[in-house]
């Protein structure tokens, strides 16, 4: 197994979770911040799943410009899962579409941290990933979720 299938199913396997995860959230909850300035339950699903896609599309690219990606006005938990899913879906389609060799192609970005083989795109996409993620189990233990699915 290469390094791309060996990351993509790394990834997928965070990925499912958030999915399974956002499955636990009523409409309700959908605009649900924690604390002023958070951004909104629905908006960091969103957020999540758009800005692996940007890293991912930049590693197959070697784009410099990192935009922030567009959030969706969605007005139900089943819009966010929505856009998640065609996400994960255009997402999975480049992560596909990459080689070996592209992941070793040298990144010249103007942030230093992203520097690098283009792999560390990758990486970097992951942990933003599972970073966020793991801000999403606290929110829904705040909305008092009880049964969360976990990443074992």
């Amino acid at each position: 197994m290469g390094q791309v299938e060996q990351l993509m199913n790394h990834w997928l396997r965070h990925r499912r979770v958030l999915e399974e995860l956002l499955k636990t959230i009523p409409d309700e909850q959908i605009g649900y911040k924690p604390w002023d300035g958070a951004m909104a339950l629905g908006e960091l699903a969103q957020h999540i799943a758009a800005s692996t896609d940007m890293f991912v599309s930049l590693t197959k690219t070697g784009d410099q410009e990192i935009k922030p990606p567009e959030i969706a006005d969605c007005r139900t938990m089943e819009e966010v899962r929505h856009v998640v899913t065609e996400y994960t879906e255009k997402t999975k389609g480049t992560f596909a579409s990459l080689t070996d060799e592209e992941l070793e192609i040298h990144y010249d970005s103007p942030h230093p941290n992203f520097r690098g083989p283009r792999k560390n795109l990758l990486l970097i996409a992951i942990d933003h990933e599972i970073h966020h993620k793991g801000q999403l189990f606290v929110y829904a233990r705040m909305i008092g979720r009880k049964d969360l699915p976990f990443f074992i």
